[in-house]
């Protein structure tokens, strides 16, 4: 057998070795996203809700909660490291996935397109602010930290100038009531890249 030979093999093996692993690699219906997506490979927290969370939540759906779980923490000024939050987490995290207790209230989120969870009150005072509560969910708000962010450092916002205000004001009522601004079926959050990992 040819060196040429050999290596066309040995290329061809490590394809049909990729390909049965990418067949193999186990799915979730994921209850975040609505769709098949691949799974956790290990429950992520301790318990019965851990458990629960690696047979019905994806790899994906996991990730947004960690992306919205930063959000959460900044936005209700929480100390991540206290017993308090480590209680409150798994309630939010529950929650999260899997809805509200029944005695909480459910809205018709204007982002997502179906009925979620939503804000336990209005963000802020005024018509925006109560729209906001009536028509934006949990899940929603919690995408805009991020959004506010990349306005804030791409155009040199400051939370304190009124001008700024006006300006990121303006940005969220568009975000989530402006034409469009619906997500399509089946959306998920772009991955961030690895940190040392190449940038595209």
């Amino acid at each position: 057998m040819t060196s040429d030979t050999r290596t066309t093999v040995h290329g061809m093996m490590a394809l049909l070795h990729t390909l049965e692993e990418n067949m193999s690699e186990p799915t979730v219906v994921c209850v975040y996203f609505k769709q098949e997506l691949p799974a956790l490979a290990n429950a992520p927290i301790p318990g019965e809700l851990g458990e629960q969370i690696r047979t019905q939540v994806s790899r994906a759906g996991w990730e947004a909660w960690l992306r919205a779980e930063r959000a959460y923490v900044t936005h209700f000024e929480l100390d991540p490291r206290s017993n308090e939050y480590t209680h409150r987490r798994q309630l939010v995290i529950r929650e999260f996935f899997f809805g509200p207790p029944t005695d909480e209230r459910i809205v018709q989120c204007i982002k997502f397109g179906f009925a979620l969870p939503g804000l336990v009150r209005p963000p802020f005072p005024g018509n925006i602010g109560m729209r906001i509560y009536h028509e934006v969910s949990q899940r929603a708000w919690a995408l805009w930290p991020a959004q506010e962010r990349l306005l804030i450092n791409h155009y040199g916002l400051s939370l304190v100038d009124p001008q700024s205000q006006q300006i990121l004001m303006q940005a969220m009522e568009e975000f989530f009531f402006g034409e469009g601004s619906q997500l399509p079926e089946g959306w998920i959050p772009p991955q961030a890249p690895s940190k040392g990992g190449p940038r595209k």
